[in-house]
């Protein structure tokens, strides 16, 4: 199998000619990308609409271990969200140089949904009435005195302070099928599918102690839908790379669990990763029954042929597999 070129951008010259206009030749209203964009449309909503009220009289009332698990993963969905927001934009003019515009149409709504994202956790910060630094300052020190070293609060190294940032950024410059692939992998297939679903996870089971936070609740069931569109679409792109480049299967393998090792080692190495198990459950195991479904849906996708990848059929079997590993 051939894999489909890649156009390279260009900042001297016009990266567009008159025939390549989707508007004007009908846009692809079945395709994944354009179906992912319809939903997002049909269900938007807006984290000021949210009432916190009741989260914050379950807050005042609420135990101070439960108060430390909660601030703690709310603090590290925020951060998250935040990075995932700001380097979403390479992937867009990626997809744009491509010349695929229904793409980037779902994109915007993409972009949006990571800021919306980074507002709802704010606003229930400030709702309920919490430091989020503050907080995370006491769960550092009690872990400081579990024998864990305090994080460096400068420190420029981890998945959302270099590594997201450094593999986005080089999708600016090198549009090779294994970089674009990489891209979808780091953001898409481990940020969003692994340590998001994971965390998904752990707050159900907190709730399950403590129903409580309503408010909380219901943005978290909101933010989970927008990421079930994300994810969706990573995994159409990483189905669509591999399809047309199967031989980058073996890259795509080793990168997931290279990224599983990377970040299981630096949540090891010091008080926020004791932090961030602070609700004591087996978040490492949940993390890798994660990575392990990831990696079989992206095994599947090599023996996918191109043309199948790029139907609308696909997206339901991209649905049957999230809602497998949920």
């Amino acid at each position: 199998m051939t894999a489909v070129e890649t156009r390279v951008p260009s900042y001297e010259s016009p990266v567009r000619k008159v025939s390549e206009w989707h508007s004007t030749n009908g846009l692809n209203m079945d395709s994944v990308p354009f179906r992912l964009y319809e939903k997002a449309k049909q269900l938007m909503w807006d984290p000021a609409d949210i009432d916190f009220s009741r989260d914050a009289e379950d807050w005042a009332a609420m135990p101070r271990r439960y108060q430390a698990a909660f601030a703690s993963s709310c603090r590290g969905f925020m951060i998250g969200e935040e990075g995932v927001t700001l380097d979403i934009g390479p992937l867009l003019v990626a997809m744009a140089d491509e010349g695929r515009t229904e793409e980037v149409m779902y994109l915007t709504t993409f972009a949006f949904e990571e800021g919306k994202h980074v507002e709802f956790f704010r606003r229930w910060f400030d709702a309920v009435g919490v430091d989020a630094e503050m907080m995370h300052d006491l769960a550092v020190e009690g872990a400081q005195n579990r024998g864990f070293k305090p994080p460096d609060p400068e420190r420029n190294r981890g998945m959302f302070e270099s590594e997201l940032p450094r593999i986005m950024r080089r999708a600016m410059l090198e549009r090779s099928p294994e970089t674009i692939l990489d891209a979808s992998l780091t953001y898409n297939q481990f940020i969003e599918a692994c340590l998001a679903i994971t965390g998904y996870k752990r707050f159900a089971r907190m709730f399950e102690l403590a129903d409580a936070l309503p408010g909380l609740q219901e943005g978290l069931r909101m933010v989970r839908a927008d990421e079930g569109r994300h994810i969706t679409y990573g995994t159409y792109l990483c189905r669509r790379i591999l399809a047309a480049n199967p031989e980058l299967i073996d890259f795509a393998r080793d990168r997931m669990h290279e990224l599983y090792d990377d970040y299981i080692t630096d949540v090891s190495a010091d008080a926020d990763g004791d932090a961030e198990r602070s609700a004591g459950d087996d978040y490492d195991d949940l993390l890798r029954r994660q990575l392990d479904g990831r990696v079989r849906i992206l095994e599947k996708a090599a023996e996918v042929a191109l043309a199948e990848a790029e139907t609308a059929e696909v997206h339901d079997t991209v649905t049957e597999d999230l809602a497998a590993l949920a």
